[in-house]
């Protein structure tokens, strides 16, 4: 089930408009403030989950029909970590998730770690916006494939999340036969694609891959 999340963050509207028709998705998460956007997207959530501290005021009121779960303010899991999880619980085949970037810098790196409860139970994840898909990948993945012309935007990044990663890149401007990646190496960043499909192997650890373009 192709599941879609919107969190609170920053979203280019005009530009989410466009992706939530190319999706097609089958189930729809509003997470908290998220409500915001799926409002003005003109969707209507299956879900919609969170402490509304950031919801204005009658806007849960619209969506009184629909499935809403509230939890305290004060909570170990963040809004788009809980909507990952009642994602995976509802059968979702794979999830993207917009409103997970913007100007708080540790709710996005937060978003991104917690991508890892779907790739644990072996759903794809991406976080999207206008300028990036963000996606994790471990070493139980084998051979992960990229195609030039499906490519997000112009520029493929890996960051390692784990201290020693063994990374092979093959048919980029760049390539790489089984390197130790240590964290806070910049090795990784901007490499591009250069054949019809690149291959990404990680033979250990785990990476987030940043497709980008400015």
């Amino acid at each position: 089930m192709k599941t879609l999340i919107v969190t609170g963050g920053s979203l280019d509207i005009s530009w989410a408009k466009d992706f939530v028709r190319t999706i097609n998705a089958e189930y729809i998460i509003a997470a908290d403030s998220g409500l915001k956007y799926i409002d003005e997207l003109g969707l209507v959530p299956d879900m919609i989950l969170g402490d509304y501290d950031s919801v204005e005021d009658g806007l849960l009121d619209k969506y009184k029909s629909i499935d809403i779960k509230t939890y305290p303010k004060e909570k170990d899991y963040t809004d788009t970590h809980i909507a990952i999880i009642n994602a995976l619980k509802a059968g979702a085949s794979v999830i993207y998730i917009l409103g997970a970037t913007g100007t708080r810098m540790d709710h996005t790196f937060t978003n991104i770690c917690n991508m890892k409860a779907a790739l644990d139970s072996g759903v794809p994840c991406f976080i999207c916006d206008s300028h990036n898909k963000i996606y994790l990948i471990n070493d139980k993945m084998g051979e992960v494939k990229v195609s030039k012309t499906g490519q997000y935007g112009d520029y493929v990044s890996f960051v390692p999340l784990s201290e020693e990663t063994i990374i092979s890149l093959a048919g980029f401007k760049y390539v790489l036969d089984d390197y130790i990646l240590h964290q806070g190496l910049s090795i990784c960043q901007s490499n591009e694609i250069k054949e019809n499909v690149a291959v990404i192997n990680i033979k250990k650890g785990l990476v987030i891959v940043f497709e980008t373009k400015d």
